[in-house]
C-alpha cells in the first residue's frame, strides 16, 4: 500500500463538525492522489465497553442507525473501516498509531478534530500525532470545531436537544433533520377507527428516541415519501403498558406499508403527550393536529432527501 489519508471516529450522527472533518479528508486525499479511509466504531467507547449485565447503565443511544452513518460516510471516502471497540480499547496511543493506522493502513495524513483524544484512557491527542509524525513521516492536519448558537456542535450537544424534544434545535447542527428508522408492523387498528389510520413502527432499538409527544414529518419509504405526523408515546388515553410509535401519513400511500422499513424525519414537535377523558376528545385532538402539521408544511418542503433510499 503506498499510503492513506485517514480519519478516526465514531461519527455519530455525522453532524457538522464530522461533515467538516470528512470534507477536508476528501481533498487532501485529491490532492495526494491517495485512498480516502474512515477507520470509525459502531457505538461510541463509553456503550462500546458497557457491560451487559449491568442494569444501571445506560443503553445505546445512536443518532444514525449503522446502515445510515455508513452511506454518508462513503460519500466521502474510499472505504468504511468499521472495527470492534474491545480490539483496540487497551491499547496505548502510541500502539494504536503504530499498530493500527501505520501498520494496517500505512498512513501518510491523519486528519482529526483539534481536541481529538485517542489510545488507552484518553492518553493521546493531537500533540502526540505531530510529535510522532515526525519521527514516522506522516502529517496530521487538525480540523477546528464548528460553532453554532455560540458553541460546539457535538453528538453530546444534540442528544440532549432530541431527548429533550427540541428537533427543530437539533437540525442546525445536524445539517439536516434528525430521524427514526424501523419497520412498518401490524397494530391494534385503533387509528382506522378514529379516521386517522397510522403505520406502527418496530423503531431500530439502538436508536435514540426523543422526548414523548406529537412531531411533524416527513417519512419515506421503497421510493415513495408524504408528509405526516409522528406520535411516541405510552398512549394514556387507553392506559397502554408500551411505548408506541405511530406515523399518520397526510397522503394515502400507494401500497400496503407492513413489512417496509420506513425512514422518518423529524422537523418539530407540536405538543406533548397527553390523556383525553374519550376517544372522541382524542379524534378532535387529531384533527386539530393534522390542520396545524398542513399548515407548517410549506416551511420543509425542501427537506426531501432520504439518506437509505
Amino acid at each position: 500500500m503506498e499510503g492513506t489519508v485517514i480519519t478516526v471516529g465514531t461519527f455519530d450522527g455525522f453532524h457538522l463538525g464530522h461533515q467538516a472533518i470528512l470534507q477536508q479528508l476528501q481533498t487532501i486525499a485529491h490532492e495526494k492522489n491517495l485512498p480516502g479511509i474512515a477507520y470509525t466504531f459502531a457505538f461510541p467507547p463509553r456503550h462500546a465497553i458497557r457491560d451487559p449485565m449491568c442494569k444501571t447503565q445506560p443503553p445505546p443511544c445512536l443518532l444514525l442507525p449503522q446502515s445510515a452513518k455508513r452511506k454518508l460516510l462513503e460519500q466521502y471516502v474510499d472505504r468504511v473501516e468499521q472495527a470492534d471497540f474491545s480490539t483496540v480499547r487497551n491499547l496505548a496511543a502510541k500502539q494504536f498509531i503504530h499498530n493500527v493506522l501505520l501498520e494496517q493502513f500505512a498512513a501518510r495524513t491523519i486528519v482529526v478534530g483539534e481536541s481529538f483524544q485517542f489510545g488507552r484512557d484518553r492518553e493521546g491527542n493531537v500533540s502526540l500525532f505531530r510529535q510522532i509524525g515526525k519521527e514516522q513521516g506522516f502529517s496530521v492536519i487538525t480540523v477546528p470545531m464548528i460553532i453554532v448558537d455560540r458553541a460546539p456542535v457535538s453528538s453530546s450537544r444534540i442528544r440532549s436537544l432530541i431527548k429533550a424534544g427540541q428537533v427543530r434545535h437539533a437540525r442546525p447542527l445536524l445539517g439536516r433533520p434528525p430521524l427514526l428508522v424501523g419497520d412498518v408492523v401490524a397494530g391494534d387498528r385503533l387509528g382506522r377507527k378514529l379516521g386517522y389510520p397510522t403505520a406502527n413502527l418496530a423503531l431500530d432499538p439502538t436508536l435514540l428516541l426523543p422526548a414523548e409527544g406529537i412531531y411533524l414529518i416527513h417519512a419515506f419509504w421503497k421510493k415513495q415519501h408524504s408528509a405526516g405526523l409522528l406520535y411516541l408515546g405510552m398512549r394514556p388515553t387507553l392506559k397502554s403498558s408500551a411505548i408506541r410509535c405511530e406515523v399518520y401519513l397526510l397522503s394515502a400511500p400507494e401500497t400496503e406499508l407492513y413489512g417496509e422499513r420506513m425512514e422518518v424525519h423529524l422537523h418539530q414537535k407540536l405538543r406533548d403527550d397527553q390523556a383525553f377523558p374519550s376517544l372522541e376528545a382524542l379524534r378532535r385532538q387529531l384533527e386539530h393536529d393534522v390542520a396545524r402539521a398542513r399548515s407548517l408544511l410549506l416551511s420543509y418542503e425542501e427537506d426531501l432527501e432520504p439518506i437509505l433510499a
